[in-house]
């Protein structure tokens, strides 16, 4: 094993689909491989990965439940993960917007364009490590996009588009910042952040609400916790940075 090269883990049930990754990465990284979701689990509580090659259509455990296992695990939230498929099609295209995915290849892989996304994704996670990590929360998936476009050259985002996958996602993950939507489909701002509180008081995490109209009502709505911010969309760039390292240096 050669310590310089990234770890790589490729996640697919066709075995010929391995080998013949495995044969295109063996001078750029260390390779290890795994035939389901559930033996990806097992191997990434004893080796240490930093790309994931996930394959979306797989038996018993697909690619996004799998990934939604590998986020669990502490030590897994910010490994790079791009999914390998040999379908197109909106669902998938919706579901790596959402999750926060670092890329998407069809099958079949080009040679090229594999190593060049892994160590693209290598060499960025090696330097953004010690990054913050915000947690964008609006159940509108092309405001998501937009956030994270704006935030992505400076932070490590996490996109969930429903406050449902957010409680989900802080059982086991914490965050330095939340931008919060105040409306949406399942609750408003204000009843997450008090879910938040009942939930998980240990996790004192600052809060940036978001909304179309800011109002003196909308305010009142919050008893005991103040979010650090408020914020009127569309939001702009400058102003956002601005309030996200003010609150971060506090």
């Amino acid at each position: 094993m050669n310590k310089s090269l990234p770890n790589v883990l490729i996640v697919d049930d066709d075995v010929q689909m391995i080998d013949i990754i495995n044969l295109y990465l063996k001078k750029t990284a260390n390779v290890y491989s795994a035939l389901s979701g559930f033996d990806a689990l097992e191997l990434l509580k004893q080796q240490s990965i930093d790309v994931i090659l996930l394959d979306i259509e797989m038996p018993g455990m697909n690619g996004f439940e799998t990934l939604e296992q590998i986020r669990k695990i502490e030590s897994c939230s910010k490994i790079p993960v791009i999914f390998v498929t040999g379908h197109r099609d909106k669902y998938a295209n919706l579901n790596t917007s959402v999750l926060g995915i670092d890329g998407y290849l069809l099958k079949p892989v080009s040679k090229e364009i594999l190593i060049e996304k892994i160590m693209e994704l290598y060499q960025k996670t090696s330097k953004s490590s010690l990054r913050k990590t915000i947690l964008l929360i609006d159940d509108y998936v092309l405001y998501l996009k937009q956030l994270n476009s704006l935030l992505k050259e400076f932070y490590h985002v996490i996109m969930l588009n429903s406050s449902k996958l957010a409680h989900k996602y802080l059982t086991t993950h914490s965050a330095d910042l939340m931008l919060l939507d105040y409306q949406m489909p399942d609750c408003t701002g204000a009843e997450f952040i008090k879910d938040i509180q009942k939930n998980f008081p240990e996790k004192q995490i600052p809060v940036i609400l978001m909304t179309g109209t800011l109002s003196q009502d909308l305010k009142e709505e919050f008893d005991t916790y103040v979010p650090s911010a408020y914020l009127e969309k569309p939001i702009n760039q400058d102003v956002l940075l601005e309030h996200i390292e003010r609150i971060l240096r506090t």
